[in-house]
């Protein structure tokens, strides 16, 4: 057996999917992280970063000239300065690595703290501090506490530096004592596991709880054309086909789906052909003007504005496509790149474009989450961000009801639609931005006063192009939903 090293993020990888451990070691150039893993690694580290601010006689231990000199300086640490808070102190036992994100003195041993930036504890955060915990205590620690931070969503943040509410504490000595009678087993087994050949795993839950594994493509190999993953809704049924050997839509056999969406979407596929169900055609009856609209926000795990919480979904820009009557169209917009609470002139610019009447068409209900939060935020706009509220087409429920295209794939995202039914309007096209992940990472790269100046110049252009797709997206949309039951459409 060779002489293998863990880490906590290995073994907790194994703890996710054995398969992904064995990848993570032997294949780690097939490793491919989905969009928002970028950001979420930045989120992290504000996250320590505030935490540590509130240890003002901390001392970090660097791991960037190499993990061997940062055990080395936790240990020298502990000797000449015992009393001072240590950030990312690094122990290794029994080949097995951790770093601990705060470790503190106390009488009788230290209490070590993991750093997380969700808003509560998470099942996987148990093993996650059980692992550290046996760690620090096979290399000599006398452990009198373990805690969990995570983030406190009811903190409101006052704008004057203060984060001493931002994070809850919570207690976990009690609940990882017995898994740490488990890591010994874990580390046997992972050991075990990475000196033997690939393991061989159905995909299944693990694939993406409690995160996303950056080896499903892998792990999906050659799919047929329309693998029975696309089949929405329940999911207990793709096993059951799959077992009988079926592996596309395409070969389930009539009246196998009870579901009347499974179904739908079977028949579809196996036709070939989009189907466009008169019902769609409801949109036509509203008048004009017609306003689009879409909101790109921020939600900062560490609030910077006064006033803001975490996690809060903040607007700082919106898109507007307004129609008239012959078909011309106009375009209005917003973005504030200042750096500034942007919510105020956001609402009450979006108040002035959108005048008194017309419909004002959304896709899905996040635009009416933005604008009630905007007159939660400001009591005196209140009464004009209702009306607007007031006037929004939903045309979600509008597609899911009325519209299916094979190249969907079981979802009706408009990023799924739009290619089926303006396909000219590729998101591909775009430039950085091209999902609100990316537009989200943008914004933090605009206000950021480090970012060179021509590159802040391409991002808010790339950010006003995005904003602006979405709501063209919806125009196109709603002029092909339009077209139900005229005979020049889809499923006629």
């Amino acid at each position: 057996m060779a002489h293998r090293h863990l880490s906590k993020s290995k073994i907790m990888a194994g703890r996710q999917c054995e398969k992904r451990l064995w990848l993570e070691v032997h294949r780690p150039e097939l490793l491919e992280y989905g969009p928002g893993v970028e950001q979420r690694f930045a989120v992290g580290h504000a996250v320590n970063e505030i935490v540590q601010s509130q240890y003002p006689e901390g001392i970090l231990v660097s791991g960037e000239e190499s993990l061997s000199a940062a055990l080395r300086e936790t240990k020298r640490l502990l000797q000449v300065e015992p009393g001072r808070p240590l950030f990312e102190a690094t122990f290794r036992a029994q080949n097995v690595l951790v770093r601990v994100d705060l470790l503190e003195k106390r009488h009788g041993g230290h209490d070590f703290t993991e750093v997380k930036s969700s808003t509560s504890v998470k099942e996987s955060y148990y093993d996650d501090c059980a692992v550290q915990a046996w760690v620090l205590e096979k290399a000599g620690m006398t452990l009198s506490g373990v805690y969990l931070c995570h983030i406190n969503n009811g903190f409101v943040y006052a704008g004057d530096g203060d984060y001493s509410d931002l994070f809850h504490y919570e207690p976990l000595t009690a609940e990882i004592t017995p898994l740490k009678r488990e890591v010994p087993k874990w580390v046997r087994r992972y050991k075990r596991l990475l000196d033997d050949a690939e393991p061989c795993i159905d995909m299944g839950p693990q694939c993406t709880d409690p995160y996303e594994c950056p080896f499903i493509e892998y792990c999906r190999g050659e799919e047929s054309g329309y693998p029975l993953r696309y089949l929405p809704g329940r999911q207990a049924i793709v096993a059951e086909l799959a077992a009988e050997g079926i592996d596309d839509i395409r070969a389930v056999p009539e009246g196998r789906l009870t579901n009347a969406k499974q179904e739908w979407v079977r028949r579809v596929t196996a036709a070939g052909e989009a189907e466009l169900r008169p019902g769609a055609a409801e949109v036509a009856r509203y008048g004009y003007p017609r306003y689009y609209l879409d909101f790109e926000t921020i939600a900062f795990a560490v609030p910077i504005w006064a006033g803001t919480s975490p996690y809060k979904q903040l607007p700082f820009q919106w898109s507007c496509h307004i129609e008239a009557a012959d078909g011309t169209l106009r375009h209005e917009e917003f973005l504030d790149t200042s750096g500034e609470p942007p919510m105020r002139t956001c609402a009450e610019s979006l108040i002035r474009t959108l005048k008194k009447r017309g419909p004002i068409f959304v896709y899905g209900s996040f635009e009416k989450m933005i604008l009630n939060a905007l007159a939660d935020r400001f009591p005196d706009l209140a009464e004009d961000l209702v009306k607007i509220t007031g006037r929004l087409v939903d045309l979600l429920p509008v597609v899911r009801e009325n519209y299916y295209h094979p190249d969907m794939q079981g979802s009706w995202s408009i990023k799924k639609v739009l290619p089926t039914v303006a396909p000219h309007l590729d998101y591909a096209t775009l430039g950085e931005v091209q999902d609100g992940g990316a537009a989200q990472t943008a914004y933090l790269r605009i206000i950021d006063p480090d970012t060179d100046a021509q590159i802040r110049k391409r991002l808010i252009a790339d950010l006003q192009e995005y904003c602006s797709h979405d709501t063209l997206a919806m125009v196109e949309l709603v002029r092909f939903l339009a077209t139900a039951g005229k005979g020049d459409n889809p499923g006629e």
